[in-house]
């Protein structure tokens, strides 16, 4: 039974340029790296996904420990695309849904702030719900499948090794609600509440996974340091 470490990526920046750790966000990835070295905690594998965000992380952490692995790059624990959901679907829920135009409009009134608004939530239901097949979009089953795809590769592990993956919110709520039997609403509501650099922890056996800690932040002191974006 090998244990998994999926990673959150830190803080990104700013919703016009998202896919870049802030300042605080390569803090947080230095904490996290510290924390485990001086746990005693060795990676035998480290897998990330392509963005920049999540690659960034996994360097900066990975740094801080000896005998680290080399990262292997795996886009299958990409992130969805929230920007493409935006570009495409945003435009036929501004002219459907009133509620969805109110909300657009209070937006665009400052908040360049990447955090979780009320028109993202809509636009992630209605693309969860698959209302509109659009190009360019990946579906959320095809989504989720790819996620999930890398459970079978990641049995080539040896019982007793520690593999961390360095991915995003999404993603790590798949995985653990995978481990819980929820559904897609619950996965969200997982995703929602996972702080930047946070770890939590499974154990994957014959395909099976079993979630034994979520969104572990010891290495992150409390206040502008857990930050959820």
């Amino acid at each position: 039974m090998s244990s998994l470490y999926l990673i959150r990526h830190g803080q990104a920046g700013s919703r016009d340029n998202y896919d870049v750790l802030s300042e605080t966000g390569r803090l947080q990835a230095r904490l996290l790296g510290e924390y485990f070295r001086s746990s005693g905690i060795r990676f035998q594998a480290a897998y990330t996904g392509s963005m920049r965000r999540q690659r960034q992380t996994a360097e900066i952490a990975l740094a801080q420990m000896e005998g680290a692995p080399e990262i292997q790059l795996d886009p299958r624990w990409n992130e969805f695309n929230l920007e493409s959901l935006w570009k495409k679907l945003a435009p036929r829920m501004l002219a459907e849904d009133g509620q969805f135009a109110r909300d657009y409009a209070a937006l665009h009134q400052g908040n360049v702030d990447r955090v979780m608004t009320a028109c993202d939530v809509q636009l992630i239901r209605a693309w969860v719900a698959n209302h509109h097949q659009l190009d360019g979009i990946e579906p959320w089953g095809d989504f989720r499948a790819r996620v999930e795809s890398p459970r079978r590769d990641l049995l080539c592990h040896a019982p007793g090794e520690a593999v961390a993956v360095f991915t995003s919110a999404t993603p790590t709520a798949i995985w653990c609600g995978s481990a819980l039997g929820v559904d897609e609403r619950r996965i969200f509501r997982l995703a929602g509440v996972l702080f930047n650099a946070a770890f939590s922890t499974l154990r994957l056996r014959e395909e099976e996974l079993t979630l034994f800690s979520l969104n572990n932040t010891p290495h992150l002191p409390e206040g502008p340091l857990r930050t959820f974006r």
